[in-house]
């Protein structure tokens, strides 16, 4: 009976680091934002070393803590501690992230692309908006998985654990 608390114990402490690595990427991803309205601002003279820089920034950022949810999900493997199904949530959350921010960045550069065009003329913006609006769409479905996710693993960890 110790050792199945100990290991309750462990998975919970697991859990909720993850759950800490959530937020923190929820914070890089709202900086992210703000740092790419910013520099939207400078329309249509745009400094690519500036969002290269900032995109590299971000994604190290974001590798950073993926390197760490991917270490927490090893211990959820059959070989430490058997939980399959934290394995396979805390997978697709990594999956559902990685996908956030593909598109995150195609929508950037697509909105970057519709700004310096519409300095030159506004044939296409109906065309960019309608392309800008179904990236949103995805992003929002894929935000809403993601909760769906971590509310599992709350469920996981308030009531198995």
């Amino acid at each position: 009976m110790y050792e199945k608390n100990l290991l309750s114990d462990q998975i919970g402490k697991e859990l909720r680091q993850v759950f800490d690595l959530q937020e923190k990427r929820v914070r890089i991803y709202d900086d992210f934002d703000v740092r790419f309205k910013e520099y939207l601002l400078d329309a249509p003279n745009f400094n690519s070393a500036k969002l290269e820089s900032m995109c590299k920034e971000t994604a190290e950022e974001m590798n950073s803590i993926s390197r760490q949810i991917i270490q927490i999900k090893s211990n959820f493997s059959p070989q430490v501690y058997n939980a399959p199904d934290l394995f396979g949530l805390v997978e697709n959350l990594q999956n559902l992230e990685q996908l956030k921010f593909k598109n995150t960045l195609e929508y950037y550069v697509t909105e970057q692309q519709r700004l310096e065009k519409l300095n030159t003329t506004d044939e296409l913006e109906f065309e960019f908006r309608e392309k800008l609006n179904r990236f949103k769409k995805e992003l929002n479905d894929i935000k809403l998985k993601i909760n769906e996710c971590l509310e599992e693993m709350r469920y996981e960890l308030y009531e198995n654990v």
